[in-house]
């Protein structure tokens, strides 16, 4: 539409246009407010005025509701890239954050620095509602504090009004800009009404700053956009289940109802996950009878829970070749609550073990065997290795077990040659297996025998991880590893059965540690005495295909509580050597506010880290990481750290959300809703065939041989039908009860086999067979 505006004391009026957007909602955005009771933070992970607490924060509100929305499981979505220690960048962080729109009608974020200096951020938003590209735009020319920004375009001027409060004086003040790239100094700012922060209405988190807080009204179509994007995932019911139809006096089986139902959550994404059906109610199903039968079953989940007691580093993997699942991880050699004195390095990383089952449930109370032992020597060559596996000990860190080429591969970091303590890793090593095909069918990857000489594969100390995917045509192996926090992958090796999948040229950073999650305290964890000093970790990457994507997770943060999961994803044919095809989710998947609280697994956990991804029996991901309990139960110097068995391993269900994101942060009762665990289908059993009988006969007739096929109605209600053979189909007229009839089938051939022919009536389910012997005229 146009809008004309006449201005006292402007000769000429002011013609404008604009678009009026149906309205859809609002979203809230604010920083974080930390606050410490009894020496105890409210956050395990932000002290107040950091970059973790002073990021931007969501809820949403949509149109016609009264209360606020917490989005992102009250976690924030967007921080301010790292650029250095905290202490020497203390105003890299976000001030007063709100949304804005483009010249273009595009969003965007615009956030204080901390409402510390003359400049904002300024993110863009991307069609998924993620925010990228950060930039800095100076607003103020003579150094005043720019504090509580908001962004307008003036369609009239053509340039973006920045509205902003001068921080010495409390007066608003307004900054004209001809874009946001920060590539032009600002003129001087003009006198403004004030814009104070604050969102009313109810719902938004107890740590919302509304001194830092905005509001912003969007469209039906953002809206939707933003809420589908960051909705904390809840499942809103179950699809309906199709009928079953039985035939009369059919014999059914639990293979006969549905193997899955289908969840439905309230981003719009759907989950199939299967159904354990009652027995009873099936068996008590009369298929002698007509009518609707109600069959009840409880849907399955992957129960969250710890699997694996002192396991870091899980590697959860399934091995067709014998038809079992297994788990791995870092090994400890006391328990997870042993006492905190014997925390101490000769107790960890000295092990490769196995868990084997059936299925992924049946881990947890499987039994552990050990398959690598460098300790104890070689196995066939003590006298020349006594404490080595061919010259290789402790530590082995983060192995992984994956088929390649044909043959079966230990991937682990370990130590070259022996120390009783401090054998930090020094390669990457391949260790083939080395038995028959046979003995893997028998579960030989947990037999010590069938391990054969490591191949150092070169590139990185530990943490290596691999994926295959098909190209052009062939197998194509990528490996993916860390290094001086940053990420690299590169193509393997690939060949006949037996070819050692060493690196094949050379490897190529994907992505480098950026994000403020990305970092722990060296110290004082556990404690929250003070912040300690920063520490940088990119580690532990695991790539696994899924629908249309490739994701990748790596871990961030100090391997304390701070640990967590961070995740890329490119599209499943992509270039996964370029970095461009890479893109990062921009804040943590899984962390210790997820878990701290007892949400996920009924237990207070710390450290969501190092995990790997495994594709269940009914076609879902699981997730296999490591958490610590929270708050750390041992105390002194190594408590928390990598020596402190506690670092257990969990499973978990994972989501898939509309956008195709890999969600791995809800909780059970939010994947299954408990009023939606068991589920209903009916049994719709077909009445009776109408009372016929039917008798057959082959007889020679000139020579040819004739099919004779008689019907009876046996019934007390006149009956009509037909009569199929492999010489051809009939119909028979109304028969009244106790009479029959005869039809005849002129094969034209000197000889028929034995075979049937099949007398139906008219609407009912299934015939009547009539047998008939072989003849020959010839």
């Amino acid at each position: 539409m146009s809008l004309t505006a006449t201005i006292d004391g402007v000769p000429a009026p002011v013609t404008g246009s604009a678009q009026i957007l149906d309205a859809g909602g609002e979203i809230a955005t604010y920083v974080k407010t930390v606050t410490t009771v009894g020496g105890v933070k409210d956050d395990p992970l932000a002290y107040d005025d950091d970059r973790r607490a002073d990021a931007l924060y969501l809820s949403g509100r949509a149109a016609g509701a009264q209360d606020w929305e917490p989005l992102n499981r009250s976690q924030a979505i967007l921080s301010v890239t790292w650029d250095g220690r905290q202490s020497a960048q203390p105003n890299a962080q976000m001030g007063s954050p709100s949304l804005l729109r483009f010249a273009d009608g595009s969003l965007g974020a615009v956030a204080a620095q901390n409402n510390a200096t003359d400049s904002v951020y300024v993110w863009s938003a991307d069609a998924g509602a993620a925010f990228r590209g950060q930039r800095t735009v100076k607003v103020s020319p003579d150094g005043a504090i720019v504090t509580d920004p908001r962004v307008e375009f003036d369609a009239a001027a053509q340039k973006y009004k920045v509205f902003w409060t001068d921080a010495a004086t409390g007066e608003g003040r307004v900054t004209l800009l001809p874009d946001l790239t920060g590539a032009s100094a600002p003129p001087a700012a003009t006198r403004a009404d004030r814009v104070a922060p604050g969102v009313a209405g109810a719902g938004l988190p107890a740590f919302a700053a509304q001194a830092q807080s905005a509001s912003f009204a969007m469209s039906k179509a953002e809206y939707g956009t933003f809420h589908a994007a960051y909705v904390d995932l809840q499942n809103t019911g179950v699809a309906p289940l199709a009928d079953v139809a039985a035939a009369h006096g059919q014999a059914l089986t639990l293979a006969d109802l549905p193997a899955t139902a289908t969840m439905t959550y309230n981003d719009g994404s759907t989950k199939n996950l299967p159904v354990a059906w009652d027995p009873a109610q099936l068996a008590a199903v009369d298929t002698g009878a007509a009518g609707t039968y109600e069959v009840s079953g409880t849907v399955q989940q992957t129960a969250e829970e710890m699997v694996n007691d002192a396991r870091a580093d899980p590697d959860l993997f399934f091995n067709e070749d014998d038809g079992y699942w297994y788990l791995t991880g870092s090994h400890y050699s006391i328990p997870s609550n042993a006492p905190s004195g014997d925390l101490i390095d000769k107790y960890a990383y000295r092990r490769i073990g196995l868990k084997r089952a059936k299925t992924i449930a049946g881990l947890k109370d499987a039994p552990e065997q050990i398959v690598i032992d460098p300790d104890a020597g070689t196995l066939g060559h003590q006298a020349q290795y006594p404490n080595t596996f061919y010259g290789w000990g402790g530590y082995i860190w983060a192995q992984e077990f994956h088929k390649i080429n044909g043959r079966w591969w230990i991937v682990a970091g370990m130590h070259q040659g022996y120390a009783a303590t401090n054998g930090w890793c020094t390669n990457t090593v391949l260790i083939p297996y080395t038995g028959s095909e046979e003995s893997l069918k028998a579960g030989g990857l947990v037999d010590p025998a069938n391990w054969g000489e490591p191949t150092i594969l070169q590139g990185a100390a530990f943490d290596v991880s691999y994926l295959e995917r098909t190209e052009d045509g062939h197998v194509q192996g990528f490996w993916v590893m860390p290094s001086g926090a940053k990420l690299f992958v590169g193509k393997a090796v690939m060949g006949d059965a037996g070819t050692v999948p060493l690196i094949d040229g050379p490897m190529s950073q994907i992505y480098a540690l950026s994000q403020p999650w990305e970092y722990g305290k060296q110290a004082p964890t556990p404690s929250d005495a003070s912040e300690g000093s920063d520490q940088g970790i990119v580690e532990a990457p695991f790539m696994i295909t899924y629908g249309d994507s490739i994701y990748l997770t790596y871990s961030g943060g100090t391997v304390d509580k701070y640990y967590d999961l961070g995740m890329l994803r490119a599209p499943k044919d992509a270039d996964l050597t370029s970095a461009a095809s890479w893109t990062q989710v921009p804040f943590p998947v899984l962390d210790t506010n997820d878990t701290a609280t007892g949400r996920i697994g009924g237990k207070a956990q710390a450290g969501t880290g190092h995990n790997s991804f495994a594709i269940d029996e009914a076609g879902n991901p699981v997730l296999a990481y490591h958490a610590r309990p929270y708050p750390e139960q041992h105390t002194g110097t190594a408590a928390g750290g990598l020596f402190d068995p506690d670092r257990n391993t969990w499973l978990k269900a994972v989501n898939v959300r509309a956008d195709g994101r890999l969600d791995l942060s809800l909780s059970s009762a939010q994947e299954v809703a408990p009023e939606n665990r068991t589920v209903t289908v009916r049994v719709v059993v077909a009445a009776a065939p109408a009372g016929i009988a039917a008798t057959a006969v082959t007889r020679c007739v000139a020579g040819k041989a004739v099919l004779v096929v008689t019907v009876t109605n046996s019934g007390t209600d006149p009956v009509s039908g037909t009569v199929s053979t492999a010489a051809g189909e009939r119909a028979f007229a109304a028969l009244a009860p106790g009479r029959g009839t005869s039809l005849t089938f002129t094969t034209r051939a000197v000889s028929v086999p034995a075979g049937s022919a099949t007398a139906t009536a008219e609407g009912a389910v299934g015939g009547v067979a009539a047998p008939y012997q072989a003849v020959s005229c010839g």
